[in-house]
C-alpha cells in the first residue's frame, strides 16, 4: 500500500507532467497561430496578404460584427489612433463599412463586406489547400493525428472566444 506521502508525490509529479504538457500545447498552438498567415498565407494567395494589424481587426470584426473602434482597440488591446488608421485602410480596399448606432448617432459601428467575408472564405480554402501539401510530407498515421484535432480544436476556440462559433473563421 502507498502511503500519503508517496502518493501525493506521486500526484504532483502527474500534475507536473500534466502542466508540462499544457505549456507545450500552448507553445506549439503559439507557433503555428504566428507561422499560418506568414507560411499558408503566402503560399496560397501571396498577393492577398494582409498585414497583422488588419488581419486581427478583419478576424474580430468577422466574429463581432458591429463593434466601434473603441470597442475593436479594447478587445485586441490596441491604440485607437492605430485602430482608426487600420480601419481607413480596410474601408479604402472595400473590406468595412462603417453604419451608424442606431441608438447613438454619433457612433459608428463596424461591419465586414460581403467582399471580406468571400475573401475569408477563399482564404481559408487556399490554406485548406496548401496546409495538403504540408501534410502531405508528414507520414499517414502523424497526419491521421493532426487532423483529428480539428474538431476539439475548435471547441477551444469556442471556449477562448466566448462560444463564438465564427471565432474559427480568420477574416
Amino acid at each position: 500500500m502507498e502511503n500519503s506521502s508517496s502518493g501525493a508525490a506521486a500526484r504532483k509529479r502527474g500534475a507536473a507532467a500534466g502542466d508540462d504538457a499544457t505549456r507545450d500545447l500552448a507553445v506549439v498552438l503559439n507557433d503555428i497561430a504566428w507561422l499560418l498567415p506568414r507560411t499558408l498565407g503566402r503560399v496560397s494567395l501571396p498577393d492577398d496578404v494582409l498585414p497583422a494589424s488588419e488581419l486581427e481587426v478583419m478576424r474580430l470584426l468577422v466574429r463581432h460584427p458591429g463593434l466601434s473602434v473603441n470597442e475593436v482597440g479594447a478587445e485586441l488591446a490596441m491604440r485607437p489612433s492605430n485602430v482608426s488608421g487600420t480601419v481607413r485602410t480596410l474601408i479604402a480596399q472595400g473590406l468595412l463599412e462603417r453604419r451608424r448606432d442606431e441608438g447613438d448617432g454619433r457612433v459608428a459601428r463596424l461591419h465586414p463586406t460581403d467582399r471580406a467575408i468571400a475573401n475569408r472564405d477563399r482564404r481559408e480554402a487556399a490554406w485548406g489547400e496548401a496546409l495538403e501539401r504540408y501534410l502531405g510530407s508528414l507520414g499517414a498515421s502523424e497526419r491521421r493525428r493532426i487532423l483529428a484535432t480539428s474538431d476539439p480544436l475548435r471547441q477551444l476556440v469556442e471556449v477562448l472566444g466566448g462560444g463564438a462559433t465564427e471565432g474559427s473563421h480568420s477574416a
